[in-house]
């Protein structure tokens, strides 16, 4: 985006941004950034999720009924279990982007 022309970003309605902030409010939280990462390995359960990331399962629950509502999860019953995994890897784009400008930034910086 260094080479885009400033002059070519259209400053979108408040209406249009409201869904963009809600996402990063979404992953703004470091439980829910962490779940994530944990389900990007793989289809989990809450069991197994909790046990990784040493939580609680009522934690872990909540917090993926918010990811749920958000549709960055969904969940897959298989017998008396739900699987969880991501809708797509959008998030995991946006992580990895993330973390690579911060590390770029600390490099030029330091």
């Amino acid at each position: 985006m260094s080479n885009l022309n400033k002059d070519q970003i259209d400053i979108p309605a408040k209406s249009e941004l409201l869904p963009i902030i809600d996402f990063f409010k979404t992953i703004s939280d470091p439980t829910r950034m962490r779940i994530i990462l944990t389900i990007a390995n793989g289809p989990i359960t809450v069991t197994e999720i909790a046990q990784k990331l040493d939580l609680s399962q009522s934690t872990i629950s909540h917090q993926l009924r918010l990811l749920k509502q958000q549709r960055f999860i969904v969940g897959e019953r298989s017998g008396k279990q739900i699987f969880y995994r991501l809708v797509d890897d959008h998030v995991l784009q946006i992580y990895f982007l993330t973390k690579s400008h911060i590390q770029e930034k600390n490099e030029h910086y330091s």
